[in-house]
């Protein structure tokens, strides 16, 4: 039986206004369904959920969200919960004995946004003065836990600097906690959005290998990167296929990133044992682009990643937008040193992320 690691956002509520916002036009328009159908919809597909990762909106600004990860943990124990937050769930549970409680019984992960070390640029990117000082809260919070905590980064332009790359690492060091980057996509409705915070080809690759150099290289859960830089480990592309998205109105995605009504509209988690019924055909289907043919990691990068080239190029008969080919380069043969054992995180079979940790002293 076919099982899925899933993206669900219970919610379009947020308490931020982040500059790059993905999913900030479907949200305005979304409408939530209640938690009497997540329930339902659990029970009736619980053999096929392998974990959740609560994302989209703040989900902490619901009472429902603690009452219903509670519910999961003690009907579906072998089900792996994360979240990831802004921050704003440490102020939640500090304030809530209650949420306190159950939290700390049923999550098994926390993602922790935070993109600037500098307190100003972050609050002023996720448009909300308590941003930074939230994020660092629940660090703070979570730091003596048996929680896995890592600390997630949108990567554009001004994120990737060396020394904000360095802050982080340094902000991670001193909570125990991992690094994850998430490659800035062009999701918005507005071009200027996009040509903003789009990152370069050289941009990301002069930072993967400074990252190699000066710190830890933890994982690569991305179908092209991956399969760039390493030998060993055969990485491949989930989107649509052993991952997917549910929004806040019961609609299912196949991706974080594709969540337009033309990707949303064939399956809600209303529909009756819905997740035995999914197939994403462009997805499950989808043929190595002509101008890879010859290229030497064809067979396990099969064109790159999905939504990436989807959203980049509106199709999946180009490449990858990352991939050195299009620059005139070839497939590296220098190779970073990962050794994976098992799965770092619920994102690792998730989302096409990047994870670094500090090299041990």
């Amino acid at each position: 039986m076919k099982k899925f690691n899933i993206g669900w956002g219970l919610t379009n509520l947020c308490n931020m206004n982040c500059q790059f916002c993905y999913s900030k036009e479907t949200r305005e328009k979304g409408k939530d369904v209640s938690i009497v159908d997540w329930k339902n919809f659990v029970d009736e597909n619980h053999e096929q959920i392998d974990s959740i990762n609560y994302g989209t909106g703040e989900n902490a600004i619901l009472d429902d969200f603690f009452y219903f990860i509670e519910y999961v943990r003690k009907n579906y124990p072998s089900i792996t919960q994360s979240v990831t937050t802004n921050g704003y769930i440490s102020k939640r549970i500090l304030e809530n004995s209650e949420f306190m409680d159950i939290f700390m019984k049923s999550m098994d992960e926390v993602d922790i946004s935070l993109d600037f070390v500098n307190k100003d640029r972050h609050c002023d990117f996720r448009g909300q003065p308590k941003a930074y000082d939230w994020a660092i809260q629940t660090l703070e919070l979570l730091q003596n836990t048996n929680k896995k905590v890592t600390i997630v980064f949108v990567g554009f332009e001004d994120t990737m600097k060396k020394e904000n790359i360095d802050g982080l690492f340094e902000i991670a060091k001193k909570y125990n906690a991992l690094l994850r980057l998430n490659i800035y996509r062009p999701v918005s409705e507005k071009e200027e959005i996009n040509k903003r915070f789009m990152l370069s080809y050289k941009t990301l690759n002069d930072t993967l290998k400074y990252i190699n150099e000066k710190y830890k290289i933890k994982g690569l859960s991305d179908a092209l990167i991956g399969n760039l830089y390493t030998n060993d480990l055969d990485i491949k592309e989930n989107t649509g296929i052993g991952s997917i998205r549910i929004l806040p109105n019961g609609q299912i995605c196949p991706s974080t990133y594709l969540i337009s009504e033309k990707y949303s509209n064939k399956y809600n988690i209303k529909d009756e044992k819905v997740l035995s019924k999914i197939y994403f055909d462009a997805f499950e289907d989808a043929e190595i682009p002509k101008e890879c043919e010859n290229c030497i990691i064809k067979d396990k990068c099969k064109g790159g990643v999905y939504d990436r080239r989807i959203l980049w190029y509106g199709t999946l008969t180009e490449r990858d937008p990352y991939c050195p080919t299009r620059y005139n380069e070839k497939i590296p043969k220098k190779k970073f040193n990962i050794e994976k054992h098992g799965r770092i995180s619920v994102h690792d079979d998730y989302l096409p992320t990047l994870f670094f940790e500090n090299k041990e002293e």
